[in-house]
């Protein structure tokens, strides 16, 4: 890689002398030989220097842009998975005009933070659709977080499974996790045979493959009808449910 990286910057400086160059009326075709390249750079250091920067400038700008539209062309075509409640812990009605998805890693201590924005958002929200999509590569314990998470909400307790886990503080083990699980009302048995089914850890693989292919990168990510919003306060996400309203 780094050598890959030293032949760029030649082909770069190579390039910036050949623009000054140019510039200053040389002729590629003819006269362009190894002492004027030299004579160029000890003659116009600073010139070389800046030409050089804008090249890596502009190559940072087109791979900054490259990457912002493979987002936006990744996000219109899995729109639809994304704002789908299957498998998913949902609350609000089926057929609301807005829709909350978040991304979220329960080892995660910014997810921990907005936490509580977004359950004020839900209690002042009941006319609004929250979907809620966990992943699991923050810590360890993070899988088994979700697959508890989900398992609570086979037993319609996952908000208060939520709740309590994203208040717990300090990093959880497993054990840390039952206990909340049996804190917050749970058939034990059930619970643990809920971890431990297929069909979770199927829709836990499903929603990081999504996240994968949707190229959500990072957690909390949260969209409101398909629109990322970025933030913290729970105005910011509510300015966003009024304009949509």
């Amino acid at each position: 890689m780094k050598n890959f990286s030293l032949i760029l910057s030649t082909v770069a400086v190579i390039l910036a002398v050949v623009a000054l160059v140019r510039a200053n009326g040389g002729s590629l075709s003819s006269g362009l030989t190894a002492d004027t390249v030299a004579e160029a750079v000890q003659q116009n250091p600073e010139k070389i220097l800046q030409v050089f920067e804008n090249y890596q400038q502009n190559k940072i700008k087109e791979a900054r842009e490259a990457q912002e539209k493979a987002e936006r062309e990744a996000l219109e075509k899995y729109l639809p998975e994304i704002n789908s409640d299957a498998n998913a812990p949902t609350f609000g009605p089926k057929d609301a005009k807005v829709t909350v998805v978040e991304f979220f890693d329960f080892s995660c201590g910014y997810c921990k933070a907005l936490a509580p924005s977004l359950e004020k958002v839900m209690a002042d929200n009941a006319g609004v659709k929250f979907i809620f999509k966990p992943l699991s590569f923050v810590t360890p314990v993070s899988k088994y977080q979700a697959k508890a998470a989900y398992a609570a909400n086979k037993q319609g307790k996952f908000l208060a499974f939520y709740k309590a886990v994203m208040a717990f503080n300090g990093r959880m083990s497993e054990a840390d996790v039952d206990n909340v699980a049996k804190n917050v009302g749970l058939d034990m048995d059930q619970y643990k045979a809920n971890v431990e089914a297929a069909d979770i850890s199927k829709s836990l693989d499903e929603v990081a493959a999504l996240a994968s292919n949707a190229k959500i990168n990072g957690v909390p990510t949260v969209f409101i009808n398909g629109k990322k919003v970025q933030g913290m306060n729970p105005h910011e996400f509510q300015a966003v449910i009024d304009e949509i309203k």
